[in-house]
């Protein structure tokens, strides 16, 4: 990793690029703090490394990316530790108005990690599903 790798992902740890808890309505289930390391590749994909990331079956945890995106992670069990996850991912304008959403589903195993790709950007994260 060279010294542009590093500055950079520093400089977005300090910008104020990690996820915080999301202000949403009231339908919003559950809130996350996520640590993640944020970085940009060459094409332009931003990885984001969520780390272990607890998820409440059939409730919405949402996690701040920045510069008015946000992910919004929805798990439904699907039998014994398997979950379908919907990923949908926002861009809102200043005025909080949705401007652009991807969304896609994926099946990942509880405890185990994972990665996907949506948008431009792509996630590894270990979901974590804690009983109702």
């Amino acid at each position: 990793m060279g010294i542009t790798h590093i500055v950079t992902v520093a400089a977005i740890s300090l910008s104020g690029l990690l996820p915080a808890s999301c202000h949403k309505s009231a339908t919003l289930g559950a809130q996350t703090k996520a640590s993640s390391a944020a970085v940009s590749t060459t094409n332009n994909v931003i990885l984001h490394d969520l780390g272990e990331l607890a998820l409440t079956n059939h409730y919405e945890t949402c996690v701040q990316l920045g510069g008015g995106k946000d992910c919004i992670f929805t798990p439904k069990m699907i039998g014994g530790h398997t979950v379908q996850i919907t990923l949908a991912l926002e861009s809102k304008t200043r005025t909080g108005k949705i401007n652009d959403l991807s969304v896609t589903q994926v099946i990942a195993k509880s405890g185990q990690p994972f990665e996907v790709a949506l948008g431009d950007f792509q996630f590894t994260f270990t979901p974590k599903i804690i009983s109702e």
